[in-house]
């Protein structure tokens, strides 16, 4: 039982980029205190262990000349029971059961590493852990000997009875342990002597292999009858169960899953393995508390026994991570279970006056199409999740060859873009901003582009969800804010360089004092830097987003809010902070130069925005109609491909190389439109 708040976590990794990630996804852990020591061998783990007690263990699977497992083994061997999760680079059935029979909690790729994913594996590793302190009480406090044994025959486990049977048995010899095991399985009688005891021998086979071998003594039977009972039904609710929904566990599913299999293939049917987690389980714990998180783990239980059918079965596996498994199964009998689980979890949940709606992407993968075995099965539906993941959530995904391939493409990208910002792949490009009614150019914004040295260019919207799926998403926020504003301060006639920050950035609360330190560092006046933000950043902590605006704006910066109006919440914000400046999306301009309805919609944006007194940005005008338009309405500032496309760093560089005057229009269009006439400088 961890005694203190502070959990303190001991990270093994011969890889220094590695060890940097790792670090940098646990400081990024909100909710929970953690303290990291890093080791790079298991020599300095070792000495590490040695000096104090650690909570929980990362270790990388490949440490030089031994592997993670070798580690685990001689820790184990040295009587340290700290729990161990495993780094992998990539998913590896055959690691992963080695990795759980030498006494790994949990196995993690290194792709999947983000804030979210390693405070979830370190929670549940701990949780694990206690379960386990929870077994050995049990085992500790019946009054049965219990010992179990793996497929081969040797010892694995037994309790202090056990013990005192066998010293009873054959004294204090070396073997006792062996010695007794072997008696009592070759006994062809239920009752046997041990010692001066007789007790009852019962032995029961452990799926997938081994034993549970419990001696009794039926000295007292009665008594000692009922205390076995309650002991053994302790023993497999711990083993089998899912403490906090009463789900089976993985280790009962895995059981239940290779027996589905089994039956299948002497039935000859096809069996549907549909896997589920929640899209935004983290925000749940981040905004209600981790109570709410269990309570929505505790109502998903319940609402999944309401809809399962015969054929159907279901377990927790871990987290907020759920499979269902369907026999005799098609893809119409597999979508309608998909269908029932979607309609059942999507209903509010009222938590203490707070309502939580969650959202749950779905995989589904068949056996035998998509795999003979159980890992393979579940693995597969697994990327079949990701894929409906990725695909913006709240869907379901059947497995094929494609989304392999895509998982495959969306991890190598990944991979790839870790080493984008250090490999200077990373670049700026700029989209001008003008005034309506003159042409002159009243700001640029700062947009990323990543040139791939194999794919070319990346569109950032295939890209950013990936940087924050791996949490890299500060790392570039950070990058663009340090060089748009240094970009700023070497072209002074730039009066205003608008920088989007994400939801993420906004979230944290260091983030004004990270800004406040990139202008000094770079030099830059805050009346020249914009902060675009979008309504996302509000939804996921309205009170902490607030804050650090107010402090952000306090350092005399803009705040913009981008893409308005097409957020549920977007008139509230603007009563609840006092924007600078105001993006209308795109889409209202889109049809509004030559389809009444849409105008009126876009004149009643407008107009809604200058009773605010806000002055307003039009985005996306890509006509001369809709320029016409937007300048008639009455928006102040104009930006779109219509004037300027977005513009290299170099290229805008050499615009303003040397201008001692103001930048117009006409220094960025190649054909300057008639409504907006150039002043002279």
């Amino acid at each position: 039982m961890i005694k203190s708040s502070t959990i303190n976590i001991l990270v093994v990794d011969d890889d220094e980029d590695d060890l940097y990630l790792i670090n940098e996804a646990i400081e990024e852990v909100r909710g929970a205190s953690y303290r990291v020591v890093s080791a790079m061998s298991p020599l300095a783990a070792m000495g590490e262990l040695s000096k104090g007690t650690f909570d929980v263990i990362l270790s990388d699977y490949r440490l030089g000349p031994i592997t993670g497992i070798d580690f685990i083994t001689s820790i184990r061997k040295a009587g340290i029971d700290t729990p161990v999760i495993l780094l992998t680079g990539m998913p590896d059935a055959v690691v992963d059961a080695a990795a759980l029979k030498a006494g790994a909690s949990d196995f993690v790729p290194k792709i999947s590493i983000n804030c979210d994913v390693i405070d979830r594996t370190i929670r549940y590793a701990l949780a694990h852990a206690e379960r386990q302190r929870l077994l050995q009480a049990v085992l500790r406090s019946t009054n049965s000997g219990v010992a179990v044994l793996d497929k081969d025959g040797s010892l694995s486990l037994w309790n202090p009875r056990f013990e005192e049977f066998a010293i009873d048995a054959h004294g204090e010899a070396a073997d006792k342990l062996d010695r007794l095991v072997k008696f009592a399985l070759s006994s062809n009688q239920m009752d046997v002597n041990i010692g001066s005891r007789v007790v009852e021998s019962h032995t029961d086979e452990i799926k997938g292999g081994g034993h549970i071998l419990v001696l009794h003594d039926v000295t007292q039977r009665v008594q000692d009858l009922r205390q076995r009972e309650v002991a053994e039904q302790k023993i497999r609710k711990v083993a089998m169960e899912d403490v906090l929904t009463g789900l089976p566990n993985r280790m009962a599913f895995n059981d239940a899953l290779d027996q589905s299999i089994k039956a299948a293939q002497e039935g000859q049917y096809n069996l549907a393995v549909v896997g589920f987690d929640f899209n935004r389980f983290k925000e749940v714990n981040d905004l209600f508390g981790h109570a709410a998180g269990d309570a929505l783990l505790k109502i998903t239980a319940a609402r999944l026994r309401d809809v399962l059918q015969p054929g159907e079965h279901c377990a927790r596996l871990g987290g907020d991570e759920f499979v269902l498994v369907q026999s005799n199964a098609s893809i119409e009998t597999a979508a309608d279970l998909a269908r029932r689980v979607k309609d059942s979890l999507m209903m509010p949940l009222d938590f203490e006056g707070k309502m939580i709606e969650p959202g749950i992407s779905l995989g589904i993968a068949f056996y035998p199409e998509h795999g003979m075995e159980r890992q393979q099965l579940l693995a597969n539906a697994d990327l079949a999740m990701y894929r409906a993941k990725a695909e913006g959530g709240g869907g379901v995904c059947v497995f094929g060859a494609s989304i392999d391939q895509f998982v495959r493409d969306r991890r190598k990208i990944a991979h790839d873009l870790k080493g984008a910002i250090h490999n200077n792949e990373l670049e700026l490009y700029f989209q001008p901003q003008f005034v309506g009614d003159t042409g002159l150019l009243s700001g640029v914004e700062a947009l990323l582009r990543w040139k791939c040295p194999v794919r070319g260019f990346v569109s950032p919207a295939e890209f950013i969800p990936i940087a924050e799926e791996i949490g890299l998403i500060q790392e570039l926020d950070d990058w663009v804010l340090r060089n748009a504003c240094q970009y700023a301060v070497d072209n002074p006639n730039i009066k205003r360089m608008a920088v989007n920050m994400s939801a993420k950035a906004i979230g944290r609360s260091s983030i004004a004092a990270t800004v406040r330190q990139v202008l000094t560092d770079v030099g830059l006046s805050p009346s020249r830097l914009e902060l675009e933000v979008t309504e996302t950043a509000f939804i996921l902590d309205l009170n902490r987003a607030l804050h650090s605006l107010r402090q952000i704006k306090s350092l005399g910066i803009s705040i913009a809010m981008d893409d308005f109006g097409t957020g549920y919440s977007s008139l509230s914000l603007l009563n609840s902070f006092p924007f600078d400046r105001v993006k209308i999306d795109k889409s209202f301009i889109q049809d509004a130069g030559n389809n009444s309805r849409a105008g009126a919609i876009f004149k009643s944006v407008v107009g809604l925005g200058k009773a605010l007194q806000v002055p307003l940005v039009v985005e996306g005008v890509e006509t001369a109609a809709q320029l016409q338009f937007s300048i008639e309405a009455g928006c102040e500032e104009i930006q779109g491909y219509y004037l300027s496309r977005p513009i290299p760093a170099a290229i805008l560089r050499d615009k303003a190389a040397g201008q001692k005057r103001d930048l117009w229009v006409a220094d960025f269009a190649a054909v300057q439109p008639p409504q907006i006439a150039k002043k002279s400088a």
